[in-house]
């Protein structure tokens, strides 16, 4: 393909009164997979609504650049969505980053590859879901993965070779890499090669698999399923349409018969508020795709979910079409609390802030696909169960069962190791190298609801962090194992790596910081702070030095899931296991708000595995093979 050929992206108002087989409202990363997937057919039309555009470009495609959160206008991260206060955070507000754009979220995040512990999936079926239990959705995994490199005969049969997103393990040449896999050994875990091999310990040490291809490029949903080659080579029979946001579901029928989705309504994302709204038609099906935070957004603006005061009605006197009272309920999601040592400038990535660095590694990847800027954030990450934390040593006990898919033992943290500031904004003067521990099973949840009629006015989003008391059990376990493993780190490295940001630790420096970060970001540029405050370590800080840092820096690890999820009722789910709407006929949903728990891994991987599942489902339906 000629490369400066435009990728073909319709105009909102050229579709206006159209009918095609196939609406797929949301162009993320289960999107481009639904439009691809479907499109495969010669014999229909598919049309696929996106609020962002495509973007395709440099900074996009380079593997470290393109996690940079703050580059909106490059990224179109829509960085506006703020959640309410959160009462177990001081009533501090948190930064839900949303993604807009052909893609989504696998266009901006670490590019990390984990299916999640068989567990998870035992889980599910244990939840009366026997279609998502791990034996169905294990086939699914193999057939996305393009694993590089040799395979252990031993993985020969679970891993997968010939999928669309090409899976290696950068090499990175980092010295402290060597001396953080020896600390994992004292506390007591093991070393995993492979943690997406189903049969490997609910508990260890591993180096990350990244979704980056041959060429040093970042693999995403777009570039997988949805590259410009495939969008032009279907143009006939396949429609992308950018800069569109849907406001609400044409929907026919009643509860007794069962209610018909028969268009979608959408606007320009560009335009003004209460804008014009257009119609698609679908012969079909409609499937949506907009993500935990849209997706019961569009629910409930389309008169489907929560019974509002007046009994025909829903929120804000939008007439009730179909009561389902868990759309928007259950928002979950992953977060972390940064701890951050100060490590030599050449022994993190702060290095490449100095121009010339930065400049000759970009020009390095555009010429030769290597270097740097080929590389994820996170080379490597530790998963356990707290359960297997002795309290009093801060010791991983090897002596539980090693068996992952018994569901007591998925792992509820991660600590992934970042050679970066972690904190949510600038900390200058610093070179950080942050020991990242995530929380991974929540068991408070949060809410999303609507306060207007206008898609484009964010949703009011109840974040869930440190909400139950088992909650902040875990992360305080998370943070002082996290200190523990430090400890051991900096008696075993060469160099010095004193605290950086810490509980009990710096407080004065993690005082000052929250001020600055209240100004101009050109006055924090200009001001280095840091403090010589004597460390504390894991045995001497107390509970509630770590319960107030973690309120203080606490936030998302973007996440989000479970809004409409699957169950086997409507009380208790949103869509049945065939991903159906209850009481819809031909209304699916397909994207992370479907997941009925969420899963101990990053949701790349488990939001394609649905997507994936949810195609074949439509085309059995309609081809007459009944998958």
């Amino acid at each position: 393909m000629w490369p400066f050929v435009s990728y073909p992206e319709c105009l909102p108002e050229l579709l206006d009164g159209k009918t095609y087989d196939y609406i797929v409202v949301g162009g993320g990363t289960a999107g481009c997979v639904l439009a691809s997937r479907l499109s495969e057919n010669p014999s229909v039309s598919v049309l696929l609504l996106e609020r962002g555009h495509v973007k395709n470009n440099l900074v996009s495609r380079m593997p470290l650049l393109s996690q940079n959160l703050f580059w909106t206008d490059a990224l179109q991260v829509q960085n506006t969505i703020w959640s309410e206060p959160i009462n177990g955070a001081h009533g501090r507000s948190n930064r839900l980053w949303a993604v807009n754009g052909i893609g989504g979220a696998s266009r901006l995040n670490a590019m990390l590859w984990t299916r999640g512990s068989p567990g998870n999936y035992t889980a599910w079926g244990n939840l009366g879901l026997q279609n998502w239990a791990w034996e169905k959705v294990e086939p699914y995994f193999r057939r996305l993965e393009n694993v590089s490199g040799p395979v252990e005969k031993s993985q020969s049969n679970v891993r997968g070779r010939g999928g669309p997103i090409d899976l290696r393990k950068p090499l990175y040449p980092f010295k402290w890499l060597k001396y953080l896999e020896k600390a994992a050994i004292k506390i007591g875990l093991p070393i995993v090669d492979d943690w997406n091999d189903p049969s490997a310990p609910p508990y260890g040490y591993c180096s990350l698999e990244t979704a980056i291809d041959k060429n040093g490029e970042r693999v995403s949903a777009l570039t997988a399923y949805l590259s410009k080659s495939v969008a032009r080579e279907r143009i006939k029979r396949l429609s992308v349409c950018t800069g569109a946001v849907a406001s609400r579901l044409q929907i026919a029928g009643d509860e007794e018969i069962g209610h018909t989705v028969t268009g979608v309504y959408f606007r320009s994302s560009t335009g003004p508020e209460g804008g014009k709204d257009y119609l698609v038609k679908a012969r079909r099906e409609v499937v949506l795709a907009c993500g935990a935070m849209t997706t019961p957004q569009l629910l409930l603006l389309s008169g489907i979910g929560p019974r509002g005061e007046n009994p025909t009605e829903s929120n804000l006197g939008i007439p009730l079409v179909k009561e389902l009272p868990v759309v928007g309920a259950d928002f979950s999601d992953h977060y972390s609390i940064p701890i951050m040592l100060e490590l030599p400038k050449k022994e993190t990535l702060h290095f490449l802030e100095t121009a010339i660095w930065g400049l000759w590694y970009i020009i390095t990847w555009i010429f030769t696909g290597k270097g740097w800027m080929s590389f994820s954030s996170a080379p490597t990450a530790i998963f356990l169960h707290t359960d297997s934390i002795d309290e009093a040593t801060m010791q991983v006990m090897t002596s539980h069962t090693r068996d992952p898919s018994v569901t007591q033992k998925v792992p509820n943290i991660e600590i992934m190791m970042i050679p970066l500031n972690s904190l949510e904004r600038a900390v200058p003067g610093r070179s950080l190298f942050s020991i990242y521990p995530t929380i991974l099973q929540p068991q408070a949840k949060g809410r999303v609801e609507i306060t207007s009629r206008d898609p484009l006015v964010n949703p009011k989003i109840t974040h869930p962090m440190f909400g139950n008391k088992d909650d902040l059990k875990t992360a305080r376990l998370a943070v002082r194992l996290s200190m523990r493993l430090a400890a051991e780190f900096q008696v075993l490295y060469p160099f010095s790596a004193p605290f950086a940001f810490a509980p009990g630790n710096e407080l004065q420096t993690l005082s000052e910081w929250e001020k600055l970060s209240e100004v101009e970001p050109s006055l924090i540029a200009k001001t280095a702070i840091k403090s010589t405050r004597p460390n504390k370590t894991w045995r001497d800080v107390t509970d509630d030095e770590i319960d107030d840092y973690m309120r203080r820096v606490g936030h998302t690890a973007l996440h989000f899931s479970s809004t409409c999820p699957m169950g086997t009722s409507e009380g208790n789910g949103v869509v049945d296991q065939r991903l159906l709407v209850f009481g819809f006929k031909n209304l699916r949903i397909a994207d992370a708000s479907v997941l009925p728990k969420i899963t101990c891994a990053h949701l790349m991987a488990p939001v394609l595995m649905v997507a994936e599942r949810c195609a074949d489902f439509i085309k059995g339906t309609w081809d007459g093979s009944g998958i």
